[in-house]
């Protein structure tokens, strides 16, 4: 019987491509780069994206801070596109208090953790940041459900390192066979609570077809069948 259920959070509680979108067009708006005549936000972002992810995937590494990230990506996309380069620090600010700010949830997920409340001890592992992780869970009102929450770059380990789902089966004071991961991503969330000896339940809404060598404990299209798939789990247990 499970006593504990960990949760990724972007992708899976939080929808961060809709909090993207929204605060990056918005940044757009305010620095006056939407009234321009050769603006198009398809254009914009088709250039900064990859460059974003660089960056982003190399920041380890490099020793970047997350201001440091958005810095060179709007600078390097500026450039890119023969705009001015000096609005790269103060789309960095603006970007970064509207995104901290954000509160898009995924269906289902209020009702859900107000459903599993009382019964489960509730945490997040996330590899996002925490000032964002935090803000972004507090502007969305599920903040106060959690007993737990580690975000990477506040403990030093990114999913999926075992040493982190380690951190959150100590933290939840039961054993590991007592421990329910529940995330969208394969090669972060999967991998990490596999390897680490913890159930994992594989959230796909999109219900993408699983590759051969991926063997969830469960899987999930709505967030809403989640208490079903504890409530079988108790029956069998």
């Amino acid at each position: 019987m499970y006593k504990a259920i960990w949760f990724d959070l972007d992708h899976t509680l939080l929808d961060y491509d809709q909090s993207e979108l929204l605060c990056m067009q918005l940044t757009m708006e305010r620095h006056g780069l939407t009234q321009r005549p050769d603006y198009a936000w398809e254009g914009f972002r088709s250039v900064f994206t990859p460059i974003n992810w660089t960056y982003w995937t190399e920041r380890v590494q490099r020793n970047l801070a997350i201001s440091q990230v958005l810095d060179l990506s709007f600078r390097d996309t500026l450039s890119r596109l023969g705009w001015d380069e000096e609005l790269s620090s103060p789309m960095t600010r603006t970007y970064w208090e509207l995104f901290c700010g954000a509160a898009h949830v995924m269906e289902g997920a209020g009702e859900l953790l107000e459903r599993l409340r009382g019964s489960y001890a509730l945490g997040v592992i996330s590899n996002g940041i925490g000032a964002a992780q935090r803000g972004r869970l507090h502007a969305s009102g599920l903040f106060g459900y959690f007993d737990h929450l580690l975000i990477s770059d506040e403990v030093g380990l990114w999913k999926p390192d075992p040493a982190l789902f380690a951190l959150a089966v100590e933290a939840s004071g039961c054993s590991k066979e007592e421990v329910l991961f529940v995330g969208d991503s394969l090669s972060d969330d999967y991998r990490g609570a596999i390897s680490s000896g913890i159930d994992f339940c594989y959230y796909n809404p999109s219900r993408a077809e699983l590759p051969s060598e991926y063997h969830p404990n469960y899987m999930l299209h709505r967030l809403a069948e989640l208490p079903d798939v504890l409530a079988q789990r108790q029956i069998s247990a």
